[in-house]
């Protein structure tokens, strides 16, 4: 059988949020919105193209993964 490991990189595949200090260290994209309502159209978009679901890690912050 095939390695089974997964990294998370594989995983994640973009980061949204409304927090102009907020810096990734990780190989994800990281957009950045204006507000509440930009953050949640650019993570329905990037769900839509990626074929991933969004995830909120904390008040402002999205996490659009593959499962």
């Amino acid at each position: 059988m095939g390695d089974m490991r997964v990294r998370a990189s594989e995983w994640i595949l973009a980061i949204v949020t409304t927090d102009p200090d907020y810096r990734a260290t990780g190989a994800a994209p990281v957009f950045y919105a204006r507000d509440r309502d930009d953050l949640e159209r650019i993570a329905l978009y990037l769900s839509r193209v990626t074929l991933g679901s969004a995830h909120e890690i904390q008040p402002g912050t999205l996490v659009i993964m593959r499962h």
